[in-house]
C-alpha cells in the first residue's frame, strides 16, 4: 500500500485495567474483514449478546411520554389517538432501521397501558398566554414536580414532553411550544415537542385533498402542504427524541447518502417523504444505531447501567494512508467496549466551536474491537480545513466516553501536530 503521509504515536501505559472477556474470541481476526458495515454489525451484535448472557437482571425501561397543557386549556383534539399513532410509527422506524443495519428487531420501549400509549397528563400552573417557546425550563420543573408525586424520579428517566401549546383556526396553525432535546445520557434525557390538531401519521401519506396549511412558528405564516407539515413536525419529534436518547447531530457519509438523509442530520425535514414518493426519506446512520443498541430504552436496564466504564487508552496511532485517516488503538475498561465511533467534524466559516448546532456536518465512522480490545477506524470523505475528531467508546451498559483531537488539512495534506499533543494527554490520563 502506498503511504503518502505518515505520523505515528504508539505508546503504552503500564498497570492499566485488565479488559473483561467478551465474545467472540477469534484468534484469526483480520481487520480487512471488518471494514464494511454488515460485517461490523454481525460481529458487534455477537459481542453485545455475549455480554448480556453473562449479566442477568436486565429489565425493560420505557420512554415516558408527558402531555403538558396550560391551566386554562384542555388537551388538543384527539391527542391520545394521534400520539399513540405517532409513537407507534416512531417505534416502527427504529425497528426497521435497526433491522436493516443488522441488529434484528430492536426498537424503542414505550410506556403503554392496555396496549395504548400511556400519557402522563400535566396541567400547567399558568394560563396559555404565559407560555412561549422559551418556557422549557419552567415546564420542565412543573412536569418534574408532577412525576415526583407519582413516585417517579424524573432525573432517572427519558422523557418526551408533548406540549399542547399551539392554536388552530381552520387551516391556520400558530405554534409557540419549546421544541428541542437537552441534557441527555444513557440514564436520563428530556426533549420537547409540539402538538397540533393537524398532526397525525395519516398526514404523512399522500393527500388526495391537497390541503395547504398556513403555519406560524418563529416567523410569519408560511404555506405547508399537509404532508410537509407532518414530515417536519413528526420528523422533528423523532429528531429531538434522538437528542433525548443522547444522539448527536451527524451527516451521512458519501456512501450512506444513497439512502437519503441522516435522521440526526437534516432528517427531520425528510421523515417519511418516501411514503409520498417525494424523496428517499430519513434513515439511521450506523453510529446512531450503535448508541441505540446499548441504550437502556432499547436493550433494557440493570444494576450495571450506572457503573462507570473506567476506560483507559493504552495505545493510539493516527496517520493518513491513500486518502484515508486511520486511527488505531488499544483500550481496556471494566464495562466491555463493544464498538468505537469517530465523529469527523469540520470547522465551517463563521463557526465558533464544534458542538451543538455546529456539528450537523460531522460524518461518523465505526470500528469493532478485536479479542485484544484493539480498534481501527478509517475516516474517509476528507476535506481541507480545520477538524475535530470526537473518538467515542460504546460500552455494553449504554455508557459512552469521548476523547477529542484536532487536525487540519491544506491542499489535501493532513497536519496532525495538534492531535499528537492531545493523544499524549489522552494516554497520560
Amino acid at each position: 500500500m502506498h503511504v503518502r503521509f505518515l505520523i505515528i504515536l504508539f505508546l503504552s501505559i503500564p498497570g492499566s485495567i485488565s479488559p473483561v472477556n467478551s465474545e467472540p474470541n477469534d484468534k484469526s481476526f483480520v481487520w480487512e474483514n471488518f471494514y464494511k458495515q454488515p460485517q461490523q454489525a454481525q460481529y458487534i451484535a455477537k459481542r453485545f449478546q455475549g455480554w448480556r448472557k453473562k449479566n442477568s437482571g436486565i429489565s425493560s425501561k420505557p420512554l415516558r411520554v408527558v402531555y403538558f397543557h396550560p391551566k386554562d386549556r384542555e388537551p388538543l383534539r384527539d391527542h391520545r389517538i394521534r400520539w399513540n399513532g405517532i409513537l407507534t410509527d416512531i417505534q416502527n422506524f427504529f425497528r426497521t432501521e435497526m433491522t436493516r443495519l443488522g441488529y434484528k428487531k430492536i426498537t424503542l420501549s414505550v410506556e403503554r397501558e392496555d396496549g395504548k400509549l400511556k400519557l402522563h397528563n400535566v396541567r400547567g400552573m399558568k394560563n396559555d398566554s404565559n407560555y412561549t417557546y422559551k418556557s422549557g425550563g419552567e415546564i420542565r420543573e412543573e412536569v418534574f414536580n408532577n412525576l415526583r408525586k407519582k413516585k417517579i424520579n424524573p432525573s432517572q428517566e427519558t422523557l418526551l414532553i408533548v406540549c399542547g401549546l399551539s392554536k388552530t383556526e381552520g387551516k391556520k396553525v400558530t405554534i409557540y411550544s419549546p421544541y428541542y432535546g437537552m441534557g441527555a445520557d444513557h440514564n436520563r434525557g428530556i426533549c420537547f415537542t409540539a402538538d397540533m390538531e393537524w398532526l397525525s401519521v395519516e398526514g404523512l401519506k399522500l393527500d388526495p385533498k391537497k390541503i395547504t396549511l398556513q403555519i406560524k412558528e418563529h416567523r410569519g405564516f408560511e404555506p405547508f402542504t399537509l404532508g410537509r407539515f407532518n414530515t417536519v413536525y413528526i420528523g422533528g419529534t423523532i429528531h429531538e427524541l434522538g437528542h433525548g436518547l443522547s444522539l448527536p447531530h451527524n451527516l451521512a457519509t458519501q456512501k450512506e447518502s444513497i439512502r437519503g438523509t441522516a435522521l440526526m442530520g437534516a432528517g427531520n425535514y425528510t421523515y417519511r417523504k418516501e411514503w409520498r414518493k417525494q424523496g428517499k426519506g430519513s434513515f439511521l446512520t450506523h453510529s446512531s444505531a450503535l448508541r441505540l443498541l446499548v441504550h437502556p430504552l432499547f436493550s433494557g436496564t440493570s444494576d450495571l447501567t450506572k457503573v462507570l466504564p473506567n476506560l483507559t487508552y493504552e495505545k493510539i496511532k493516527i496517520f493518513e494512508v491513500d486518502g484515508v485517516i486511520r486511527i488505531q488503538g488499544k483500550i481496556s475498561s471494566e464495562i466491555p467496549t463493544i464498538a468505537m465511533i469517530a465523529y469527523n467534524d469540520r470547522e465551517n466559516k463563521g463557526q465558533r466551536g464544534y458542538m451543538v448546532n455546529n456539528n450537523y456536518d460531522a460524518t461518523s465512522w465505526t470500528s469493532v474491537l478485536n479479542q485484544d480490545n484493539e480498534f481501527q477506524i478509517n475516516i474517509e470523505d476528507l476535506r481541507d480545513g480545520n477538524h475535530q475528531i470526537r473518538l467515542l467508546s460504546i460500552h455494553a451498559n449504554g455508557a459512552t466516553e469521548t476523547k477529542r483531537m484536532h487536525y487540519s488539512i491544506e491542499d489535501g495534506k493532513p497536519n496532525f501536530a495538534q492531535a499528537l499533543k492531545e493523544i499524549d494527554n489522552i494516554l497520560a490520563n
